[in-house]
């Protein structure tokens, strides 16, 4: 079975919302609808993640996780048709348009669910060098790190974590290790 790496989500990602740059700037300031075009809508950013990344995508929160990435034989068999039920996970997503609206929530949510590769996508108002930003991912870090499976989460880089900046349209990714976190360049 092949695992979706960080790497692998994150390079889907960025050639994704890069190719969308005009329409997400232009909603960027409308949290509803900027969530909606992330996640949800028949062209959803994810449901083209999805697809690069040649997986299907259920963006209607399923246990409240904002959207998942599974394979076919993921879904339960023999239930009926358009119903959605899974035996395993590939991709946890998890979009806050609020930075500063409890991104432990969705940290601690996606520890508890069973999948190959967490994602949390949030927008901070400054990047990791500013004070407020750094005391949040300090928090989060801390937050993961109680986690039993952490070392794992660690050796895997299987918790990843994306900044979007609206100014210059800029990402950076970041993923969970035991030491701290690492940034992701490609």
């Amino acid at each position: 079975m092949t695992l979706i790496t960080s790497h692998q989500f994150y390079r889907a990602w960025l050639d994704t919302v890069k190719k969308r740059e005009k329409d997400l700037l232009d909603i960027w300031q409308k949290p509803t609808k900027f969530t909606e075009y992330i996640k949800g809508s028949d062209n959803s950013v994810m449901s083209e993640i999805a697809e690069k990344l040649n997986m299907l995508s259920y963006e209607q929160d399923y246990y409240s996780l904002d959207s998942i990435l599974y394979k076919k034989e993921d879904k339960t068999p023999k239930i009926p048709e358009n119903s959605y039920w899974f035996r395993d996970l590939r991709v946890a997503f998890e979009h806050e348009n609020n930075f500063k609206g409890g991104l432990y929530q969705e940290v601690s949510h996606l520890l508890i669910v069973n999948c190959d590769l967490k994602v949390l996508v949030t927008y901070p108002n400054g990047d990791m060098s500013d004070s407020a930003t750094k005391k949040e991912m300090d928090y989060l870090h801390e937050v993961i790190s109680g986690n039993r499976r952490a070392e794992t989460i660690s050796e895997t880089e299987s918790f990843l974590i994306i900044f979007g900046y609206e100014n210059k349209f800029v990402w950076e990714a970041f993923l969970y290790h035991v030491n701290g976190w690492k940034e992701l360049k490609l």
